[in-house]
Parts: C-alpha cells; sequence; structure tokens
C-alpha cells in the first residue's frame, strides 16, 4: 500500500495533504499516524494527515452510540492514557452522512484557489461556446456529393 501512495505524490511540487476518516478506537486512532508514518518513509514526501472523523468530542455531539475499549487490543493502554481511562469507543459508521459529507466537502473546498478555479471555468466556458458555434457552422454548410 505504502509504494501505491508514494507513486501517486511523485512529481507534485506543492504540499499534500491527506484526509483520513476512521473509528475512534484503538486501532483506529493509532492507524492514521502509522499509515503517514510509513508512506512518508516509503515515498520520502513530507505531507500532512488530516483527521477528519471520528473525534472524541463527535461522541457526545452527536449523540453516538459509545462502546467499550477492547481490553485484548494491544494498543488499548495507549489509547487509556490519551483518551482517558473510561474513553468509549465509536465506529464510524455511526456519524451521519451528512455531517460527514459537510466534513470532506469542507476540507476540500478549503484547499481550493478559488480564483484560479473561477478563471478555469470561465475558460472552459469559451471554449464550450467556441466548439458549439464550430458545430453549428458545420451543420449549415452545403453538402458535398448528395445522396442519390
Amino acid at each position: 500500500m505504502e509504494d501505491q501512495v508514494s507513486r501517486l505524490f511523485e512529481g507534485i511540487d506543492k504540499p499534500i495533504v491527506v484526509f483520513y476518516i476512521g473509528d475512534h478506537d484503538a486501532s483506529g486512532d493509532l492507524i492514521g499516524e502509522d499509515m503517514h508514518q510509513r508512506v512518508e518513509i516509503a515515498s520520502g514526501a513530507s505531507f500532512e494527515m488530516k483527521r477528519l472523523a471520528i473525534h472524541a468530542e463527535d461522541i457526545k455531539a452527536f449523540s453516538l452510540p459509545p462502546q467499550k475499549i477492547k481490553d485484548k487490543d494491544a494498543r488499548a493502554k495507549r489509547f487509556r492514557k490519551k483518551f482517558g481511562r473510561n474513553a468509549k469507543t465509536v465506529e464510524l459508521e455511526t456519524l451521519p452522512v451528512a455531517e460527514l459529507k459537510r466534513r470532506v466537502e469542507g476540507a476540500i473546498e478549503q484547499r481550493i484557489d478559488w480564483d484560479r478555479w473561477n478563471r478555469q471555468i470561465m475558460v472552459q466556458d469559451a471554449e464550450l461556446a467556441s466548439i458549439a458555434e464550430f458545430a453549428d457552422r458545420m451543420k449549415n454548410l452545403p453538402q458535398i456529393g448528395g445522396a442519390a
């Protein structure tokens, strides 16, 4: 997996941001950090990893159904140290879809250069208008070698 992601980063000469969504549990908390570190090592590229969900405060904010930390999980001790002895875990799929969509869209839109975006839309509109005009002219040309 690291090789696939690192190939995606090749040739990118601007800051890279990777969005991460995952469960709020011992493995979900650690997997983002682990993935970040392994891909940076494999790719040689430095990038920002931004977690969009689930955060500890989402449990209360969205009345998500909490579960207990799985004591058999080797990462449970680390999770308790970070979030508290009685921290609850939550699966990603319990977050309302509309909220997840809002977060993803917001994170992407924050990184768009809107002036550049709008210039490209204007160029695209001009190109499409030119193509449509050309197609109209082609329809009105006299036919060569008419039908029998």
